[in-house]
């Protein structure tokens, strides 16, 4: 990954939430950049968002404000939990 490195955190939540190492790669070169604080930075891309260290290390990635909602729209409509929306939702957009 162009010498990225994820943290623990990281490899946690990009499993929870089934986002690919490509979207984290699509993501930091593709993406919007914001720095934030304690020198670390934001990168948005399409409803992805990945937060990168000083270092270069992978600290978290999440879904966007719109998609969340998106996502608890079709968990509640569905009467399934969050986590399970994700990766119906998630698997099926790798899919296709």
């Amino acid at each position: 990954m162009n010498n990225l490195t994820l943290t623990n955190h990281a490899k946690l939540r990009i499993q929870q939430r089934v986002i690919t190492l490509q979207d984290i790669y699509n993501c930091v070169k593709l993406g919007a950049s914001e720095q934030q604080k304690e020198g670390k930075t934001k990168y948005t891309y399409q409803n992805i968002y990945v937060i990168l260290g000083k270092n270069k290390s992978v600290i978290t990635a999440c879904f966007t404000k719109s998609y969340t909602k998106e996502l608890e729209k079709y968990a509640k409509n569905n009467k399934i939990g969050f986590y399970a929306a994700i990766k119906q939702l998630r698997r099926s957009q790798l899919v296709s």
